[in-house]
This record gives C-alpha cells, sequence and structure tokens, in this order.
C-alpha cells in the first residue's frame, strides 16, 4: 500500500521562484521559434529580464584536402547567415523595449543551449516545440519527426536535462 505524505492534507502552497535574470531562447527562424521570442518578449517586459537569442549551427566536413575550399566557403556563409538571424531577433525584442543579445553557436546544439543556459546563468529556457527541420524538410524532415520521435529531438533533450526551468512553445 502505498503511503500518503506527511502534508498531504495540508493547504496548497505555492513556492517562491525566482525572476529570471536571463531567458534563452535558442532561435532558427522557424514559425515555432519566432513564438518563442514572442513569449520572452512577453516575460521580459514583465520581469525586466534579459534574452540571450542562440542561434546555432553544425559546421560541414570533408574528407582530406577533397572540397575542403568549398567546405570553408559553406562554413563561413552559415556562420554569417547564423550571426545574421541571430541579429534579427536581438533586433525585433530591442524595439519592443526588451534587453537582448545574441549568441553564435557552432556545433552540437542541444549540448550548446545546455552549456550557454549554465555560463550566462540563465534561469528559464524558452524554446519552440519544433525547429526549421520540421517545418521546412519535407520527406527528409518527415525522416527526422520519426528519429526525434524515437529519440527525441532538441526540445526534449532541453527539458529532460536541463538545470533550469523550460517552457516549450508549440
Amino acid at each position: 500500500m502505498t503511503e500518503r505524505p506527511a502534508d498531504w492534507e495540508s493547504p496548497v502552497v505555492v513556492p517562491e521562484a525566482a525572476v529570471p535574470e536571463r531567458i534563452l531562447v535558442p532561435f532558427d527562424g522557424s514559425h515555432n521559434a519566432e513564438r518563442a521570442l514572442a513569449w520572452a518578449r512577453i516575460i521580459a517586459l514583465g520581469t525586466g529580464s534579459e534574452v540571450l537569442v542562440l542561434v546555432g549551427y553544425t559546421q560541414p566536413l570533408t574528407m582530406r584536402g577533397r572540397g575542403a575550399a568549398y567546405v570553408e566557403a559553406v562554413r563561413d556563409e552559415l556562420a554569417d547567415e547564423a550571426a545574421e538571424l541571430a541579429r534579427e531577433g536581438v533586433q525585433v525584442l530591442v524595439t519592443a523595449g526588451v534587453q537582448a543579445r545574441g549568441i553564435v553557436l557552432k556545433g552540437d546544439i542541444t549540448r550548446g543551449i545546455l552549456e550557454t543556459a549554465a555560463q550566462e546563468g540563465c534561469g528559464l529556457i524558452l524554446l519552440g516545440r519544433q525547429g526549421l527541420t520540421a517545418e521546412v524538410g519535407g520527406v527528409s524532415g518527415a525522416a527526422g519527426m520519426i528519429r526525434d520521435l524515437l529519440q527525441g529531438g532538441v526540445s526534449e533533450k532541453v527539458t529532460r536535462h536541463a538545470e533550469v526551468p523550460v517552457l516549450v512553445v508549440p
């Protein structure tokens, strides 16, 4: 038989919760990510929190010298595109009166989100449930959605491993 907790009959108590100094919003330009920015704007305007807009990308790989110049050009283009997307996200927030800054991350996005949240002292991670791959991926996007159902996508992995509250926006 399961025992009831000692305070089972006590009245409901709402514990104290700290206002986050910083809110981390991973942003890939998808509609879900835009909705996450909208929620971050609402929360930041009400709390005075700073919003960090994190844009990540993965670097393409090449074998030895084959295609190295092409890969370097693509890598530079991806970095520039990520920086521009971060600037756009930050500008939308700043225009709305929110203190915000952008961060560009190269590498594993899930690990980067978790590490950035810890390093920057973020009290909340706010992200879209699905990203750009699911939104415009076609067949590969559908395959990615199935993989995410089996293995877990970025939002699921962040939610499972984060040490701060996570708000997932559909």
